[in-house]
This record gives C-alpha cells, sequence and structure tokens, in this order.
C-alpha cells in the first residue's frame, strides 16, 4: 500500500495548499482592487474638477471618484525618530476604495479636503511604531517630502486596519516602508507650497458600483476623458484594473498546481503497478486455495470478484490512509509558514475532492487488479489441486 498512500497523501496536500493558497491571494488581491479602476495620464495635460464631475454623471455605475497619488517620503513625531513614510492622496472617495476598516476615529471629509484641513490617517502598524499604541488618535505627524523635506505637521484623525500581507506590499509597493498615511491630496499639495502651481491631477480612482460592470466603465470612461482632451487614439490615456491581471494569476497558479499534480500522479501509478504484482505473487501462494474452491464448485465470476475486492480493499486502504497524512500534511505545512513568516495560509479542503479521491483509490486497485484476479479465474482446478 505504500505506493498509493504516498501518490494519494501527495495529491491531496498540494490540492489543499494549492486551494488555500490560491484563496488566499483571490481574496488580498480582491482587498486591494475591489469595486475600483485607475486611469492615468501620460500625456501632457492632467486631469481637473470638470473631468470628473463629467464621468460622475455620464456612468451611471460610478459612485465616486477621487484623485490618486502615491509619493514618497519621510515622518517624524516631534523630532524624536524619522521614519520611512508612504503617503496616499485623494479625496473623501479615496475611503470607499479601499477594503481595510476604519478601527479609530473617521476619514477626511469633502470639507476639509476643500479647505485645505491638515489632517490624515494612519494604518495601525504606522500608530504602533511611531507611537507606541494603535489608538493615536488627536496625536499629531511630520510629514516631509522631497530632499528639501517640504511638508507639515498634520493630525491624525483615523486608524486603519493595515493589510500586514506581503501580497499587498508587493503590488502596492510598500514594502520596507515604515509608515504608510492617507491625507487629503489638496491639504499635502498645500503643505509642499504647490497650491495654485499644480491644478489637476495626473492619475484617478473610480469607485463602481460592482466589479462585473468594470470593463463597460473601463472604456466609456476611457472614451469621455480622450474626448474631453481630445487625444482620441493617441493612447495618453491609460485605464487600469486589477481585476485582469488577478485573473491572469489565479490562471498561473491554477496551472501550476495542476502540473504539480501530474508530478505526484506518478507515484499513483508506480503503487498501481505494485498492486498489481503483490496480487499475482498472491495468486501464485494461493493457488492450492484457488483449486479448492474451484472444485466444490465455486464460479470463474467468483474467484475473479474475490481478487478484485482484496485488490480494491487494499488500494481504498492505502486511500484512506494517505487521504489522512494528505490532510495532516497540509495543516502541518499551513502552520509552519503561518508561525515562520508574515503570510497566512490556510489549506482549503474540499470534500466532494476527498470523496473523489477516495473513489479513485479504490478504482486504482481494480485497474491494476484485473490481470491477477484474471490469472485467478482461470486457473484449472485440476492443475491447480496438483500445485504444492
Amino acid at each position: 500500500m505504500l505506493g498509493i498512500i504516498i501518490g494519494i497523501s501527495s495529491v491531496v496536500a498540494i490540492v489543499s495548499l494549492g486551494n488555500g493558497f490560491k484563496k488566499s491571494i483571490n481574496d488580498e488581491l480582491s482587498s486591494l482592487a475591489g469595486n475600483t479602476i485607475e486611469i492615468y495620464s501620460v500625456g501632457d495635460f492632467d486631469f481637473d474638477d470638470e473631468d470628473l464631475e463629467t464621468l460622475k454623471k455620464k456612468e451611471k455605475h460610478i459612485v465616486g471618484i477621487s484623485p490618486s497619488l502615491t509619493l514618497p517620503g519621510e515622518a517624524s513625531y516631534k523630532d524624536l525618530k524619522t521614519y520611512s513614510m508612504q503617503v496616499k492622496l485623494g479625496n473623501e472617495f479615496l475611503n470607499e476604495a479601499s477594503k481595510y476598516d476604519m478601527l479609530y476615529g473617521r476619514y477626511f471629509t469633502k470639507e476639509e479636503c476643500e479647505y485645505c484641513e491638515k489632517v490624515c490617517i494612519l494604518d495601525k502598524s504606522s500608530a504602533r511604531l511611531i507611537f507606541g499604541t494603535e489608538n493615536a488618535v488627536g496625536m499629531t505627524i511630520d510629514l516631509y517630502y522631497g530632499n528639501n523635506k517640504r511638508g507639515g505637521t498634520f493630525r491624525i484623525i483615523g486608524i486603519r486596519d493595515d493589510n500586514s500581507s506581503q501580497m499587498a506590499d508587493l503590488f502596492m509597493g510598500t514594502g520596507g516602508v515604515d509608515v504608510k498615511a492617507e491625507c487629503p491630496f489638496t491639504s499635502f499639495m498645500d503643505a509642499l507650497g504647490l497650491t495654485g502651481v499644480i491644478e489637476g491631477y495626473p492619475q484617478i480612482v473610480i469607485l463602481m458600483d460592482d466589479a462585473e460592470n468594470a470593463d463597460n466603465v473601463l472604456s466609456h470612461s476611457k472614451a469621455i476623458l480622450e474626448a474631453r482632451h481630445d487625444v482620441r487614439g493617441e493612447n495618453q490615456i491609460i485605464a487600469f484594473d486589477y481585476n485582469m491581471i488577478f485573473q491572469s494569476v489565479d490562471a498561473s497558479l491554477t496551472l501550476v498546481t495542476l502540473l504539480i499534480m501530474l508530478v505526484a500522479a506518478i507515484s499513483l501509478f508506480v503503487g498501481g503497478i505494485g498492486v498489481m504484482n503483490i496480487m499475482l505473487v498472491s495468486v501464485t501462494e494461493r493457488t492450492r486455495e484457488i483449486g479448492i474452491r474451484k472444485a466444490l464448485g465455486a464460479r470463474t465470476g467468483s474467484v475473479l470478484t474475490q481478487f478484485l475486492v482484496e485488490a480494491a480493499s487494499i488500494s481504498l486502504l492505502g486511500g484512506i490512509i494517505g487521504i489522512v497524512l494528505g490532510l495532516g500534511g497540509a495543516e502541518l505545512v499551513c502552520f509552519l509558514v503561518s508561525n515562520l513568516s508574515t503570510s497566512k495560509l490556510v489549506a482549503d479542503f474540499n470534500p466532494f475532492f476527498i470523496l473523489g479521491i477516495a473513489v479513485f483509490s479504490m478504482s486504482i486497485g481494480i485497474v491494476f487488479g484485473i490481470l491477477p484476479a484474471r490469472k485467478a479465474a482461470k486457473l484449472s482446478p485440476i492443475e491447480a489441486l496438483r500445485k504444492r
């Protein structure tokens, strides 16, 4: 049974881990994109408030639009220590584009954006790093950008849950950043002394009512903006939908899982051959038993069924042991990954797949047991009784 056990346990563990890994990645990527698409200007123009109003009027599936600009910089509290910082700029709709909940305080309002109020949002890891506590609402923090450290002091009005995800850091480019902040676009531009100098937005984020409408919203919005800026067909506006990338990632992970399963299935084939060989030996050792049974009236079909049942039982028992070991192995890997890294991995066990594996393991015994069973069934009772 060892070959069957190794093959089944390998397949079960690989598929469970693969499905769990896919689900984990899909959940994280979905939390990054949600119902949003991003549109960039790569020409010599920026988007303005009239563009945003026009999009909201002409596209019914848009529920909100925010400028979006991410800048690197530095953060400090009373000049005690300086931390690397990444600040995301937008308006009040930027909160709706995030899937991470507000833990303390609130998000900045439309009025605070219009009046350039120096307010900001931190994630809980940043607050804990700087202030030693997650609830830093009401505290102030200095945010700077550029080599000449332009910026100012911002009041913290909200703390957001953070992703604590390497995958999210990879896609958002926040790996290695100490502090993650969110500020009103107008407020940070005012702190940099760029109010009146920079009037537009190089990038906007569109919040939709449903992710299923992404294709229509993306193409329609791009057409509207190209018409407004008279750049039709010049590829100066790029529309970006994260969901398309996530679908490609999911398909790639599925392919990798299938390829690994194929390798593991080789051991199942080897295990089946092992069952066949053992049953052939069993037929040889039990020749007199078979002869006595046939002499006493056992039919050829009865002998055939007996050996097929024995082969199927051996394979089924090996399959059950393999399933148990595979599930245990998958849980052990998840435990090690979750405790030795910042990523959390949970195996995804499909009961129908487990049932299918059990039936498949029994089928292996039947398929590879046919040859020895036929050999036993065709034995002549006279020749079998003469065998010592």
